[in-house]
């Protein structure tokens, strides 16, 4: 193969947006491994170099619109001293992304500092790494979302569709405090958007019961707890703050 048709090759990758490719197309010229790998291995090179920067990119991006806090996060890190009673089998089941595949949700709850937010974030990274759209927010950010749309819209729609298209949706600082009954309903509306066909993780100090409280106790409180409680994996740590 001529010196001029190895360059057009070259530019030919970068025309088309395969910049690793025509970088490990040089590389091979420079170190002299065009002339002793056959075809196949020259192609399985380049095309795996190039798939595997696409690849990274794309994780990447996922985590960057994720917006999760711990970035670092990963479920190998995760501590399991006696005292914080972690159910392992748990987080091994969560592991494999099954709750994500059959759109399972996930309740983690403990006291402030036990780890909820950690693990996951850890969940959340784990979702990106694996292609999964996914996104990080803490209850009151959504509501807040909801209520200057209402303002300037009279819908909250646009807030709606946002958090109802994510794979994993990761809701933190869960109903803690007691909620206007306007705002249940947008807890409503986004858990009936994706029950079914979504997951969600939500991490709460408080149990369910509460939930219930929080809400209103009523048919709303019901019907929010339905759409997330049948099917979640749970996940409760104890021990104290990690954060003294």
């Amino acid at each position: 193969m001529s010196k001029i048709n190895i360059e057009e090759i070259i530019k030919r990758f970068r025309d088309m947006r395969l910049p690793v490719m025509a970088d490990g197309l040089v590389s091979l010229i420079e170190t002299g491994q065009l002339k002793t790998l056959d075809t196949l291995e020259i192609l399985e090179q380049l095309t795996s170099e190039e798939y595997i920067s696409r690849k990274n990119n794309t994780i990447n991006r996922l985590k960057k619109k994720a917006h999760l806090p711990q970035k670092n996060a990963q479920l190998e890190e995760i501590d399991y001293r006696p005292e914080r009673q972690i159910n392992r089998s748990v987080v091994e089941q969560l592991r494999t992304l099954d709750y994500i595949r059959n759109h399972r949700n996930v309740i983690l709850l403990g006291a402030c500092g036990t780890g909820k937010s950690y693990i996951s974030n850890a969940l959340g990274n784990l979702a990106c790494e694996n292609g999964y759209t996914t996104y990080y927010c803490r209850i009151f950010e959504f509501l807040d979302e909801c209520h200057q749309e209402l303002l300037l819209t009279q819908s909250i729609k646009k807030t709606i569709t946002k958090y109802s298209k994510y794979d994993v949706l990761i809701i933190d600082d869960f109903l803690i405090s007691s909620v206007q009954e306007r705002e249940a309903h947008h807890i409503f509306q986004l858990f009936e958007y994706r029950y079914g066909i979504k997951s969600t993780i939500v991490c709460s100090q408080l149990e369910p019961a509460e939930w219930h409280h929080n809400l209103g106790g009523n048919l709303i409180a019901d019907s929010i707890l339905d759409r997330i409680m049948p099917n979640a994996y749970e996940l409760i740590l104890y021990g104290e703050s990690n954060r003294k």
